[in-house]
């Protein structure tokens, strides 16, 4: 049962998770243009997956013990937000300024209260007219920007339905594993699931680049703090929130993001794109007052 502490605690998680997220893409599409996607990818990975390494038998062994609807749903949800929406967004990074990946990726908290509705088949008004501002802020956002959105921008849209339903899978009331565990989980599949590509990349002639400190920065803070320390919060918001809640904390995302992008990467926003933040926060606020109205009702 939620409480104001736990609530408190659960929000500062996020928070955190959004402060990390905020600057990741601008100082990871630098060091994708120069290694490469996959190779950078193998990198990160790999330097996030090392502190966890102490506990992948623990992991393992948790992750046994669930019965079989929860095991595979946890699989399931680290894999598409590992796997599947990380190296995604990689490959976006190379098609699209940084601002427009951090908006069109955000669009994942209106799919998540949509698919929560639809599971529930709870659908209000105002509980619509949230995700709808929100989502329609964001595809404003990116529209307004000096790249098209085309093929890729409508990929990445994909790719945020995707991570919507791995957040929502991640939250729903089954046996779960702790958020140390499930971010280990994350980052070992991760790790795995890049061999491939690198197997791929090692095969082309002169592909390899050595990393410069530039590139070594955009590891680190792609690998340790947007890796597993990220993924460790974000798993414990979610236990604590629930995952349509803590979702929403992510729209901050682009708002901060694009602030970094314009500041120290010198990036511009045309005014479509102020007004796209202008509608996401407009989704916010509806959907906090979406929900003190389910709160009052159901106090009733």
């Amino acid at each position: 049962m939620a409480t104001p502490r736990t609530d408190l605690r659960g929000a500062a998680a996020a928070l955190a998770v959004v402060v990390i997220w905020a600057a990741s893409f601008s100082f990871a599409r630098q060091a994708i243009e120069h290694l490469g996607p996959w190779m950078f990818r193998f990198y990160s990975v790999s330097l996030g997956l090392l502190p966890l390494l102490g506990g992948i038998a623990g992991t393992l062994a948790a992750l046994r013990r669930l019965d079989r609807r929860s095991r595979w749903q946890i699989l399931v949800a680290v894999t598409v937000n590992g796997s599947l929406v990380a190296t995604m967004n990689i490959v976006a990074l190379s098609w699209f300024p940084a601002s427009t990946v951090l908006a069109l990726i955000y669009t994942m908290p209106a799919f998540t209260s949509l698919i929560d509705a639809a599971h529930s088949r709870r659908w209000t008004l105002l509980g619509a007219a949230a995700p709808a501002a929100a989502l329609a802020g964001v595809l404003l956002f990116a529209g307004g920007s000096a790249t098209p959105l085309g093929t890729g921008g409508l990929l990445v849209v994909a790719n945020a339905l995707a991570w919507a339903l791995g957040t929502w899978l991640a939250g729903q009331p089954t046996q779960r594993l702790p958020a140390r565990s499930m971010v280990t989980l994350q980052m070992l599949l991760a790790l795995l699931t890049s061999l491939p590509m690198v197997g791929w990349v090692l095969l082309q002639p002169g592909a390899l680049a050595q990393p410069s400190a530039a590139d070594l920065l955009g590891i680190g803070w792609a690998g340790l703090l947007n890796g597993s320390v990220v993924f460790g919060l974000w798993y414990y918001a979610i236990n604590l929130l629930g995952a349509v809640r803590a979702s929403w904390f992510t729209l901050l995302v682009p708002v901060l993001g694009s602030a970094v992008a314009v500041l120290f990467f010198a990036e511009t926003l045309a005014t479509w794109q102020r007004i796209g933040i202008g509608l996401v926060s407009v989704g916010i606020a509806l959907h906090s007052l979406s929900r003190r109205r389910q709160q009052v009702l159901r106090g009733l």
